[in-house]
């Protein structure tokens, strides 16, 4: 008799309907679906992060903002467009800002002010000095036209402030080259003396009409860059004519330059002028080299110390002569141990607007 085959003993746990259910492995049922539950959990909270950053739009208001930012970042040597204002811009006011972006792009949202800085403020030189230290300004004028002297003058250890006279050639690559070495840079502009001295080509004259004097700043000003403001070549004339001076400080205020007044005459109306208008405005204390001699700039060198001492800043006008140029090396070595610092002239600006408001 044939022997039926053994049939193969299944473990049942369970029944679904006829169906048995086979166990096949070791792990426990509820551990399976306790991992399978992490998993699903897991993968879900990861893809709801995904949808969410890539359904999320960027804000326009800041993408634009640091857009104009970047667009607006100012470079020493590149004034902004003329400004006009209510008043000029002055370095000691934050920022002018303007709404740049109009349209229907624009409606709804917030629109990003883009800052806004006059040639003053954006071609003033850097200064790092004790607040409480006396400061002196030092201004070369008659910058430009002996390049032997005016290289000589950049070399000194400045800050100082050079003043180019608007008749030399090559503005823009001097202007540059004094910025570079670490100096502040001033427009010279001729203006009429009194007397038969000539204060060379396109000197403003009083008898010029508004539109003429205008025009003249023009041509001296809009051809190169860098500069911080203008003061005046000779002048003693014009300076006294309060509605030539009125008509130069509208053109001032216009361009959010500075005034510096040479004073080559005490009956000058230039500050009086500037300030009825706004314009940043400071005048010079004392000549260094009406006589070209060593010993006698070393002695009105003394007076600048003095007048710092006093009133917290002075402001002296000098020439590219070697005589001056070798007082002033010698002199700048023996400013440190006196407590007192070299400044730009618009930081003696900025201590005259504190002290005098």
């Amino acid at each position: 008799m044939a022997r039926k085959p053994r049939k193969q003993k299944t473990r049942n746990t369970g029944t679904v309907g006829d169906e048995p259910i086979v166990e096949t492995s070791s792990i426990p049922r509820p551990a399976v679906l306790i991992i399978l539950a992490i998993v699903l959990l897991i993968l879900g909270l990861t893809v709801g992060v995904v949808i969410d950053v890539a359904s999320r739009p960027e804000p326009a208001v800041l993408r634009d903002t640091a857009s104009a930012q970047r667009s607006a970042r100012p470079s020493r040597n590149v004034p902004p467009p003329r400004i006009e204002a209510p008043r000029a811009p002055s370095i000691f006011d934050r920022p002018e800002a303007t709404v740049s972006e109009t349209g229907e792009d624009a409606v709804g949202k917030v629109a990003p002010a883009i800052p806004v800085l006059s040639p003053l403020a954006l071609n003033a030189a850097p200064v790092d000095v004790p607040s409480d230290w006396p400061v002196i300004a030092i201004v070369i004028d008659d910058m430009g036209l002996d390049k032997r002297r005016t290289g000589k003058v950049l070399a000194l250890p400045g800050p100082l402030t050079v003043s180019y006279l608007t008749y030399a050639d090559d503005l823009n690559a001097q202007a540059q080259r004094a910025i570079d070495a670490g100096h502040e840079v001033m427009a010279h502009i001729p203006m009429e003396p009194m007397g038969t001295a000539d204060p060379g080509p396109g000197a403003l004259m009083s008898d010029g009409s508004p539109a003429d004097l205008r025009e003249q700043l023009d041509k001296y000003l809009n051809g190169w860059t860098g500069y911080v403001g203008i003061n005046n070549h000779m002048g003693s004339k014009l300076t006294s004519d309060r509605t030539a001076m009125d008509v130069v400080m509208m053109e001032l205020k216009s361009r959010g330059l500075m005034w510096l007044d040479s004073r080559t005459d005490s009956s000058t109306v230039g500050e009086t002028a500037a300030g009825a208008v706004g314009v940043p405005h400071i005048g010079r204390d004392v000549f260094l080299d009406n006589e070209d001699d060593e010993q006698a700039i070393a002695l009105q060198l003394a007076k600048v110390e003095s007048i710092a001492r006093r009133e917290g800043f002075a402001v002296a006008i000098g020439h590219p002569r070697d005589a001056t140029l070798t007082a002033l090396a010698k002199w700048m070595a023996t400013l440190s141990e006196k407590g007192l610092a070299l400044v730009p002239v618009t930081e003696a600006l900025r201590r005259r607007s504190e002290r005098r408001g």
